[in-house]
């Protein structure tokens, strides 16, 4: 049985959004992060799935994890989701942030019942205008 690894894992890895089903775990000397429903892990692919469709051909990107940047799939899951959140009228406690990932998905799509019913397209301007924070320099 493969592992219930989270689709949006590297921005719960650093810490950018957040999700109560998140477990961190350490695999091979990682980090990763799992998810503790398989039926929540089941509905955050679907609709990270529908994102990189809509926000791949946008960055003119192929999914190709050796040709396509990282920070394109993390300008597609952070700005997605934010847009998710936007859309739904949801105000996060701090800016540019989501408390709570799954709760968002949820909300998105009708209790899980209708992963299709996000106008994916209208995300497109929240994953393109989407920077993520920058690391900060060594002090020396």
């Amino acid at each position: 049985m493969p592992a219930p690894k989270c689709p949006f894992q590297q921005p719960l890895i650093t810490e950018d959004l957040a999700c109560h089903l998140a477990q961190a775990v350490t695999v091979r000397n990682a980090p990763q992060i799992h998810c503790r429903s398989e039926q929540a892990l089941t509905l955050c692919q679907t609709v990270y799935a529908h994102l990189k469709a809509v926000g791949l051909p946008a960055f003119g990107m192929a999914d190709d994890l050796a040709s396509t940047p990282h920070s394109v799939y993390i300008k597609i899951q952070c700005g997605g989701l934010l847009g998710l959140q936007a859309l739904g009228g949801i105000r996060p406690d701090r800016e540019g942030t989501i408390a709570d990932i799954h709760t968002l998905i949820q909300a998105a799509t009708r209790a899980g019942s209708d992963p299709d019913a996000p106008d994916y397209q209208k995300l497109l301007p929240f994953m393109q205008a989407h920077q993520s924070r920058r690391r900060r320099g060594r002090e020396r």
